[in-house]
């Protein structure tokens, strides 16, 4: 393969891969209930607002961080411990 066909072939690809966010993620359930990466692709989740006081992917504590951007895999599980629910995008990760 030369040069040119990569390029046409990364370009193609990179095309087809969706971005933004993520029209079917789910709702921000209760507090301390999990959520799941139902998509094909890793997301990342930004939590915002709220009074949130711990976050956690796949059951692990991430830190002290309360909001901002989480890494979440296909088939992985978030949650949000609160006592006033935040919101939350899921964006497309690549």
């Amino acid at each position: 393969m030369d040069d040119q066909q990569l390029r046409t072939l990364q370009d193609y690809m990179n095309n087809r891969l969706p971005d933004g966010d993520w029209a079917d993620k789910p709702a921000v359930p209760a507090s301390t209930v999990t959520a799941t990466n139902t998509s094909e692709h890793p997301m990342f989740v930004e939590v915002a607002g709220g009074t949130v006081t711990v976050v956690k992917v796949d059951g692990v504590t991430i830190g002290a961080r309360t909001s901002g951007m989480f890494y979440v895999r296909p088939g992985s599980t978030i949650a949000i411990t609160y006592s006033v629910a935040p919101t939350w995008q899921w964006f497309y990760a690549y």
